[in-house]
């Protein structure tokens, strides 16, 4: 049976194109690596390499060794830290997605009060698209995702744990020119217009109607962008519109920088943790999970 050692190290040797430079990548020694080679060869009964003066370059059969080696790897990687996780030894490691909404408006909080609880813990956080954050809990790159996934568009190998539900407001400066129209404005009329969006999941698309345009397409002009501090900004200084749930815009509302424009229809924005089941054994994530619907029901 292969073991990680020898994955790994066919892997190297075709990534460096030599045993000597796959050595130092995997700090051991040439002629270590190269025993290691030949015993597995011969107990695969196969040749893994063409070797010349020019170095090695793979046969079929190293390639897809090599080819197999970054699932493996990934997988025997999941469930090290997953174990980890589960026997809270030492500091917590947590990989976070989150949708440009999510950063926005509970982030902050979520990992002021998580860190409290568990001061052991480095976070790394990324901000994606919906699509983008699905797949990446599903391949293990992040632990956990928080955004805006509707539960009947989640994978069935993923748990998904519903945090909030807002209807989506439009906005947009005060002094824009369409506020000199005393009228409702329908779904059609307000996304043909140039808008500050982040890419819009699939959630809010299958809301649109036949005749308007998907929530992610674009006028002529127009910003995407994943940040909504960008965006609202912008949106305070340029004849753009900016769509997000209500209390995303709370502030700007009371202050009066942005302005709710009258829309004829509804929008619902909804929010979710993605989570793999297995990863629900691990008391720091499990916890993280009800912070975030804590927070949000403030």
């Amino acid at each position: 049976m292969l073991d990680v050692a020898e994955i790994r190290a066919v892997a190297a040797i075709i990534e460096t194109g030599s045993i000597k430079k796959a050595a130092d990548v995997l700090n051991t020694t040439q002629p270590t690596l190269s025993k290691m080679v030949l015993r597995l060869e011969d107990r695969l009964s196969t040749t893994l390499f063409h070797r010349s003066r020019r170095g090695m370059t793979p046969t079929p059969a190293g390639t897809y060794v090599a080819r197999s080696a970054n699932g493996i790897v990934t997988e025997l990687s999941k469930i090290e830290r997953q174990i980890s996780a589960m026997a809270e030894q030492g500091p917590v490691s947590i990989r976070l997605g989150v949708g440009p909404i999510v950063e926005h408006l509970f982030l902050p909080e979520v990992l002021a009060h998580h860190l409290t609880e568990f001061p052991r813990t480095r976070i790394d956080v990324r901000t994606e698209a919906a699509d983008i954050l699905q797949q990446l809990v599903l391949s293990g790159e992040i632990d956990l995702a928080a955004g805006p996934f509707d539960e009947a568009e989640v994978d069935p190998r993923l748990e998904a744990y519903p945090i909030a539900e807002e209807p989506i407001l439009y906005v947009a400066r005060p002094d824009h020119p369409l506020f000199e129209e005393n009228k409702e404005w329908s779904l059609a009329e307000v996304t043909s217009l140039p808008l500050a969006t982040p890419h819009s999941p699939t959630s809010i698309n299958k809301q649109m109607t036949p005749t308007s345009q998907p929530a992610d397409n674009l006028a002529d002009t127009g910003i995407r962008c994943e940040n909504y501090g960008t965006l609202m900004t912008l949106a305070r200084n340029l004849d753009l519109i900016v769509p997000g749930p209500l209390s995303l815009f709370d502030d700007a509302l009371q202050d009066g920088s942005l302005k709710a424009i009258p829309t004829s229809f509804t929008l619902m924005w909804k929010c979710a943790c993605l989570i793999r089941p297995e990863t629900l054994y691990a008391d720091p994530l499990r916890r993280l999970v009800d912070r975030f619907a804590d927070i949000a029901k403030r």
